[in-house]
């Protein structure tokens, strides 16, 4: 329920975590007329704070989050009904890979994956792929289609190459020592092959490929940010 103590001068500083949604994703909102929508259903694996999702829920989508980080998951409850005063969404505390493996029939009319498939192995991201659809997270029966946003690390960003190699284009960041991911895991991907790895799982068509880059500076080192975001439709 709404907090009436929070003004509307507060409502931007009341928000815990990020504080608006991935730019690329808006764009890609209202150039898709996704406000249109018959059928409003979003589901974002990674959702964070609920950033992304907000944008969704202020045109009346029902909005679905998957989230690893407990931390994460309270402050996406906390500002859709606190802060917003939304209704109609749910946010889960669990694994992306495991979400996909174990819920069904969801049927989502758009499917959000930004930031996250870079965290786990390729195999792994796969198969998460393939549950979503073998498990019609998202619609696509009787010529349906839904609406897809993905952003991937790409083998340009500053990362690639920082520490052992473990898979391909992949490593365990063991000599990063600025972008504060020292010691995690990293999977980069080409444009081809995150492309067609979409096509394979998701049947992805009408899309469009985007790169995004960055410059950071910290400690006098400059960091560049080099994501592949892919946008289209799926069935």
């Amino acid at each position: 329920m709404l907090d009436e103590n929070i003004k509307p001068n507060q409502i931007l500083k009341s928000i815990k975590g990020f504080k608006y949604p991935d730019i690329e994703l808006v764009r890609w909102f209202f150039k898709s007329n996704l406000s249109e929508l018959a059928h409003k259903k979003v589901l974002e694996l990674g959702s964070h704070n609920g950033n992304n999702l907000s944008l969704f829920a202020g045109y009346d989508y029902e909005c679905i989050g998957a989230e690893l980080d407990e931390e994460n998951v309270q402050n996406a409850k906390f500002n859709f009904d606190k802060v917003f005063g939304y209704e109609n969404f749910k946010f889960f505390q669990a694994d992306m890979r495991a979400f996909a493996a174990q819920h069904k029939g969801i049927e989502s009319s758009v499917l959000l994956v930004p930031n996250v498939i870079n965290y786990i192995s390729k195999d792994d991201c796969r198969q998460m792929l393939s549950n979503l659809r073998k498990n019609r997270l998202y619609r696509y029966e009787n010529g349906e289609f839904s609406h897809f946003f993905v952003r991937a690390r790409s083998v340009k960003d500053y990362r690639y190459g920082k520490g052992k190699m473990v898979g391909n284009h992949s490593f365990i960041l063991e000599n990063d020592e600025f972008s504060g991911e020292k010691g995690l895991f990293c999977a980069c991907y080409g444009q081809f092959e995150l492309v067609r790895l979409l096509q394979d799982e998701l049947n992805l068509f009408d899309f469009e490929v985007l790169e995004s880059e960055n410059l950071n500076s910290k400690a006098n080192v400059f960091i560049k940010d080099s994501d592949i975001i892919v946008y289209g439709k799926i069935k």
